[in-house]
């Protein structure tokens, strides 16, 4: 078994000549946009500009000293090594990068960054980049349950800007929210454009709420769309899809399979998991259930309950909730109990995946560790 990077090690050889474009190729391209191309690749402003990948590794880590790196603790922090696997490898050494953008604008709630990337196929690959796993960054996957996010808008006019004069085949993806957005880009830009795109590929993002599907804009992508999820999805099963995933096996537990560098790869495949775990199913079931049983306004009150409870832990990244075991719970447990019942069932859900790494550790049952009713369906796969 092995990564993304050992695909690199492998395959990175090879170029798109010799070895056709393939959904390994699609992660990595996805996986890439995490990484700061602040001042180092051009953007919308200056489209005849561009650099290559090898120069801008070359840049960043002038930039970005490796003490500096090690320090980060994020969710991301995997993007550096995933740039300079790419930087060091035939197949993407050469690829171009351009229309690099990244906006953070708190007082509209927006989070966006997005960048083109031309390998040496000649295709364009748009990679929108999802969120970090912040509170407040995972808190806008939620609220696609009841609203418009700022970044899809932005997605779509990005990438109506980017590709309006352009007349190849494209392709499009993101990894986390960014899935979300690449498909959602897809479905609502201009007609000319989307009769140009290739494949578009959502690597473990949240699916649409129904009035979105209704609209069927969909409809018109659906075909098209590459899904992936590894085998505990939390986020990649949120709200609905159009399209079945290919679940894959990861290394990690619970959570933190999110972090595509678990993605269990061999040659130049993921690995197939035979189905899902059935801690996802639950959560899926009973996240989407509850959903669909309350109008937007209630919908909103909910999602702010779900998060008021993971604030109250004091950490404001969702992987240093579950590092900190029963510590994090304890200081949620207040916030959690003034909560409804059914309310409080489906957060007990979420919980269970923030834990599961931890309580398996300590090999004790989750709905002891937890000391609250967690229903009959979960009881059910406990036993």
């Amino acid at each position: 078994m092995g990564n993304i990077i050992d695909y690199l090690n492998w395959r990175g050889d090879l170029t798109f000549s010799q070895a056709p474009f393939n959904q390994i190729d699609a992660l990595l391209l996805s996986s890439l946009s995490y990484a700061d191309f602040g001042g180092i690749v051009p953007g919308p402003d200056d489209p005849d500009d561009e650099i290559t990948l090898a120069a801008a590794s070359d840049l960043f880590f002038e930039m970005h000293s490796q003490e500096e790196l090690d320090a980060d603790k994020s969710f991301i922090n995997w993007a550096p090594t995933i740039l300079r696997g790419m930087a060091g490898s035939a197949r993407f050494k050469n690829a171009v990068l351009k229309n690099y953008i990244d906006i953070v604008d708190t007082m509209s709630s927006l989070q966006f960054s997005a960048i083109e990337i031309i390998t040496d196929d000649g295709v364009p690959f748009i990679s929108y980049r999802g969120t970090d796993d912040t509170v407040v960054g995972w808190k806008e996957d939620f609220n696609l349950s009841f609203e418009t996010v700022p970044a899809e808008a932005v997605s779509v006019t990005y990438l109506n800007r980017v590709q309006k004069s352009t007349g190849t085949p494209v392709r499009i993806g993101g990894h986390s929210k960014g899935g979300h957005l690449a498909v959602c880009a897809a479905a609502l830009c201009t007609r000319t454009i989307r009769d140009r795109i290739e494949s578009i590929y959502n690597f473990d993002g949240p699916g649409f709420n129904k009035m979105f599907i209704q609209n069927g804009a969909l409809d018109k992508i659906t075909s098209r769309v590459r899904r992936v999820i590894p085998v505990s999805s939390f986020i990649g099963v949120l709200l609905v899809h159009k399209v079945d995933p290919r679940v894959v096996k990861s290394t990690a537990m619970g959570l933190n399979q999110h972090n595509p560098m678990t993605w269990d790869v061999i040659g130049a495949d993921f690995t197939e998991a035979p189905e899902r775990g059935k801690t996802s199913i639950l959560f899926e079931s009973t996240f989407n259930d509850w959903i669909d049983s309350i109008d937007l306004r209630d919908r909103e009150s909910f999602v702010n309950d779900l998060f008021s409870v993971l604030e109250a832990s004091g950490e404001q990244h969702l992987s240093h909730i579950g590092e900190r075991g029963m510590k994090a719970y304890t200081s949620m447990l207040g916030k959690l109990n003034t909560l409804t019942p059914k309310t409080r069932d489906a957060v007990i859900s979420l919980l269970k995946l923030l834990f599961s790494q931890w309580v398996e550790k300590q090999g004790y049952s989750i709905r002891k560790t937890l000391h609250l009713p967690i229903g009959e369906a979960a009881a059910e796969e406990e036993a």
